[in-house]
């Protein structure tokens, strides 16, 4: 029986004989948004694999609280403060460089994983990373607006003004940012996506950008699907591995193995993910 694993090893060295040896790969980072978990990326993981992406070398965190706080600065049960998800994601990422040896990881985020991973690399990560890749990321907040200013998801905020302030990528890191044509329900100009129909949020499908990136549109997606759709795989996998992967669909796994974690929820707030095997 030939599994996918056994198809992924034959394959690994011809994937890679333009960017030299599989074992050169740069580990990965994949980091999720607001109230997800490292799930999220399970098929982004088996595209990688199937292009012959050294499974050792991905790596996907699961933020102990992963939905933001109301007001970044006020504590708030079971939920997380942009400092918090900062300091996880600089603990894990020290982790993957330990463990495979590397001097950088790239980092790929989604959503409210954009705000943490521009924090963290603005905040002493950028030594320890080579790319970043921005999904549906809300770089300039999902609104804009002088009320709610503690809310991190703000354009005029405390967290945002700071992060947009001066250059808005990291000397040293190669930025992708990956946005909709205007079907992202987080960078809308009224606010009816939001809960506020009627509000200028003061913020376009543009919104995502970032000066000093390369900003690419894809047309026709969601806010999801900036991240998780084999159409942003094929932008993401181009622009760390620096060719377009040889394929697109997952080659099959014969032998199936049942493993993963299990996510709590208190009330409507998900909270951090338990090893389960």
């Amino acid at each position: 029986m030939i599994t996918r694993r056994a198809l992924l090893g034959g394959a690994a060295a011809l994937a890679f004989v333009r960017v030299g040896r599989a074992e050169e790969a740069a580990p990965i980072v994949f980091v999720h948004g607001d109230s997800d978990s490292a799930a999220v990326w399970q098929s982004t993981f088996w595209r990688f694999e199937s292009n012959g992406y050294p499974r050792e070398k991905l790596f996907a965190i699961s933020f102990t609280n992963p939905q933001a706080r109301a007001d970044d600065g006020a504590e708030q049960a079971d939920r997380s403060s942009s400092e918090d998800e900062r300091k996880e994601l600089a603990a894990f990422v020290d982790d993957v460089l330990a463990k495979t040896g590397a001097a950088k990881v790239a980092l790929v985020a989604n959503s409210r994983g954009c705000n943490t991973t521009r924090n963290f690399l603005a905040h002493g990560g950028a030594a320890k990373a080579s790319h970043a890749v921005l999904c549906g990321g809300v770089n300039h907040g999902v609104f804009a607006v002088p009320v709610m200013t503690g809310s991190e998801y703000n354009g005029q905020g405390a967290f945002m003004t700071a992060l947009n302030a001066g250059d808005e990528t990291a000397a040293g890191v190669k930025f992708l940012t990956l946005r909709s044509d205007g079907f992202d329900l987080y960078a809308q100009p009224d606010g009816a996506y939001i809960g506020q129909p009627g509000m200028k949020t003061n913020i376009t499908p543009d919104g995502p950008a970032l000066k000093g990136a390369t900003n690419l549109v894809l047309d026709h997606i969601d806010h999801r699907e900036t991240a998780f759709s084999p159409r942003a795989f094929a932008e993401m996998y181009a622009f760390v591995v620096g060719h377009a992967p040889t394929r697109i669909a997952i080659l099959p796994e014969a032998q199936v193995t049942l493993n993963g974690a299990v996510t709590g929820v208190v009330g409507d707030t998900p909270i951090g993910a338990k090893l389960r095997r």
